[in-house]
């Protein structure tokens, strides 16, 4: 055998052992990912933690009517909050913050005085604690709920509802910049839910916090409070705009073919 010939020969032997490793390697399973000391910590704190969160309950139909409010200002005329936890977690926060442990029914006021809210189940609002201004609302794990909305003022309003940090109609970080319900003067309506997209719903479910919807998407620091933007009507332009709407309907065409 010639030189080149033997060289040639070492060389195809080098590569048919180089891919013959390479094909054994990529079909070796990877080694599973061990989650790190942190995650795992954050993990343990997150099952550990007591007092309730917002699951997502049951799915069903309900209709949602679309609707048009001009905002006076991209900012909210009023924003408020209030809490929610079961008996031990609401007395201690009172306890903490320095207030009574008398219960009181009913819904309150919330965002000075242009709404009364609350949460309600079958239409009987949970009792609720206050202390320095604040209220805590006391649930019971496994039981839904739905956020009541009662305007009391004579103005069209906006109100974005937020539960543990999540815009209830769209079950994303809730932010001003997002839609609301539309209330009428005088108005109530109830939030059911999560809305998912459609006409369907998942019901507001008091339950565990390592259970909740905000847990699952990263925001388990926000369980446990009910948030409330207002934004009123600009009386002003919704004329104008309903005016200018007039003048297009005047000049409409009955028959536009033959026009």
């Amino acid at each position: 055998m010639s030189t080149s010939s033997f060289l040639r020969a070492i060389v195809s032997l080098l590569v048919i052992s180089y891919l013959a490793s390479c094909a054994g390697t990529s079909m070796s399973p990877p080694a599973p990912v061990q989650a790190s000391g942190y995650a795992k910590r954050s993990e343990a704190r997150l099952q550990d933690r007591p007092g309730l969160g917002t699951q997502a309950g049951h799915e069903y139909e309900s209709t949602l009517q679309a609707g048009r409010l001009i905002r006076k200002s991209s900012v909210p005329d009023a924003v408020d909050s209030f809490h929610y936890n079961d008996d031990k977690g609401a007395e201690t926060m009172v306890g903490i913050l320095g207030g009574s442990k008398t219960r009181h029914n009913g819904l309150f006021d919330a965002t000075g005085d242009r709404l009364k809210v609350g949460l309600v189940s079958y239409g009987d609002p949970y009792p609720h604690l206050e202390a320095v201004g604040r209220r805590i609302v006391i649930g019971q794990a496994g039981r839904d709920y739905r956020v009541r909305l009662e305007n009391r003022s004579k103005k069209r309003v906006e109100v974005i509802v937020t539960v543990d940090g999540l815009n209830s109609l769209t079950s994303t970080t809730g932010g001003y910049s997002q839609r609301g319900y539309i209330l009428e003067p005088k108005q109530t309506y109830d939030v059911e839910g999560f809305r998912t997209g459609g006409n369907k719903v998942r019901t507001f479910r008091f339950g565990r916090v390592a259970d909740s919807v905000a847990a699952a998407k990263g925001g388990a620091g926000n369980v446990g409070v009910i948030g409330l933007a207002v934004f009123e009507e600009d009386e002003a332009r919704a004329k104008a705009a309903l005016q200018q709407e007039q003048f297009v309907r005047e000049n409409a065409s009955a028959f536009p073919v033959n026009r």
